[in-house]
């Protein structure tokens, strides 16, 4: 019914155009609510219900005008503006789309004239350089963060577990810094680069060195390392095979040869850094040192105040009885050189394996680090020996040393390095074995006694038998246990 009334009213509206959708909603909702009024509220209570409504509205627009006439102002002031910026910006994209046809002709003519002058133009070549900088900048940037990534791969590899992978990348990453230096020797960021590098690869060996000189290293641990330190040093020098046959044909000599030369050099850096290890443990022992200085020192002091009286028995209460410390001492030094001695050498020989058919025919060759070693270590040891063990003079306690001194020796022994005779040329032993004198009647016999050290190897000979002994019965008692067994099975 909405629909008739609305066009009974609606010749009565003022004309102001067409209505458009949400005016007409409006309507038919109003003529909706009027159709479900009274006649009653239509005559009185509707006419004030609109008044206050136009009133609300009139009051809600004043409020909304106040709050935002400078918006609604300045809106309205760039709406005009707009069509005119929208005309001037036609009218320049316009003028630019014409002109880039000149713009490319003119740049086309500026590139052809130039490129024929190479060299002829400062500003267009700083130009160029520049072009080309800002191009390869990122590669660049990866240049010069390659010595930072090889540092920090050497400074992780010393202070994680996982050190293997750290150093191949590091070898890697080194490796890739040589390349570049070979497709651009002339390059100064490149030689920085490997400058840096090369630093970095100093650092690898010094770790490396460090490694060595670990006190309990492992066989796979030195294995490992010493393969390390091959491949660093090949790459530091940058050996290969044309350079090994370079130095084989200068030195006359095969690339075997060459190849055994550096093994040996290797070789002899390994047995310095156990040296140093052996070196740091015994410096360890200073506490135990000093007090046998003092010892020594007052040994010394007591045989020159006393008058030179060969007849004369050594007093009870003189120096004699000294050595408690100076024991202590040389027993840990003993047990120190016998395990690092075993240990290096054993080492030595797992790492550096004689090669098959080597022959040593030529006299002008030097001897072989692992040659001078021991010898060295011995030299060392005698003279602890020959300094601290005058300090002791208590029968038992010398003989327990030399005891031990043999089977450090026998240890050696079984490596071919048995020093077992060195306590035949100990000076002190003899005298200090001979300082009492023989009671009347037994010259003769005393002549022909023997000297100290004869007795200590002959007692270590008996030891020696008597644990083979044991062993073989042990053997042999096992062997019939076994066959007890078998035949209580069968």
């Amino acid at each position: 019914m909405t629909d008739p009334l609305y066009d009974l009213l609606e010749q009565h509206l003022p004309v102001e155009g067409p209505p458009d959708d949400a005016s007409v909603l409006d309507g038919s909702k109003y003529l909706t609510r009027l159709l479900s009024l009274r006649l009653s509220d239509l005559a009185s209570t509707e006419l004030e219900s609109l008044q206050q409504l136009a009133q609300s509205n009139n009051i809600s627009i004043q409020a909304l005008s106040s709050r935002s006439y400078r918006i609604t102002t300045a809106s309205f002031d760039h709406l005009t503006t707009v069509s005119d910026s929208l005309k001037s910006l036609t009218s320049s994209v316009n003028q630019i789309r014409n002109a880039v046809p000149q713009l490319d002709e003119v740049a086309l003519g500026f590139a052809s004239a130039y490129s024929r002058l190479k060299g002829s133009n400062s500003a267009l070549d700083a130009r160029k350089q520049s072009m080309l900088l800002s191009r390869q900048a990122d590669k660049l940037q990866d240049i010069l963060e390659l010595p930072s990534l090889l540092s920090t791969a050497i400074a992780s590899a010393s202070s994680t577990a996982s050190a293997g992978a750290n150093y191949s990348q590091a070898l890697d990453l080194f490796a890739h810094i040589k390349r570049l230096q070979i497709l651009y020797p002339e390059s100064s960021l490149v030689k920085s680069a490997v400058a840096e590098a090369k630093l970095s690869m100093k650092d690898m060996i010094r770790n490396l060195l460090a490694s060595l000189r670990t006190q309990h290293i492992r066989l796979a641990a030195a294995i490992r390392t010493i393969g390390w330190m091959r491949r660093v040093v090949a790459e530091m020098s940058g050996k290969n095979e044309s350079t090994d046959k370079t130095r084989a044909s200068l030195n006359f000599t095969a690339p075997t040869a060459v190849k055994q030369e550096d093994e040996e050099e290797f070789g002899a850096i390994f047995l310095c850094a156990r040296l140093c290890t052996f070196l740091n443990m015994t410096e360890a022992l200073a506490p135990f040192r000093d007090l046998a200085d003092q010892e020594r020192a007052k040994r010394l002091s007591q045989a020159e105040s006393r008058p030179a009286d060969t007849s004369r028995r050594s007093s009870p209460l003189g120096y004699t009885v000294q050595g408690q410390q100076t024991e202590r001492y040389l027993k840990k030094y003993i047990e120190i050189l016998r395990e690092q001695s075993f240990a290096t050498i054993s080492m030595f020989r797992n790492i550096f394996p004689t090669p098959e058919g080597k022959e040593d025919d030529d006299v002008l060759q030097l001897p072989s680090a692992l040659a001078s070693f021991p010898l060295h270590l011995v030299e060392m040891f005698t003279e602890t020996l020959k300094t601290y063990l005058p300090n002791i003079s208590d029968p038992a306690t010398r003989e327990s040393l030399l005891m031990q001194v043999l089977y450090a020796a026998n240890s050696l022994g079984r490596l071919g390095a048995d020093f077992s005779m060195v306590i035949a040329f100990l000076p002190e032993i003899n005298t200090m074995a001979t300082t009492s004198v023989p009671p009347v009647g037994e010259e003769g016999e005393q002549e022909h006694e023997e000297p100290e050290w004869a007795q200590v190897i002959k007692k270590h000979r008996i030891q020696a038998a008597r644990l083979e002994a044991l062993a073989a019965g042990q053997d042999h008692v096992m062997s019939r246990h076994r066959e007890a067994v078998d035949t209580a099975v069968k």
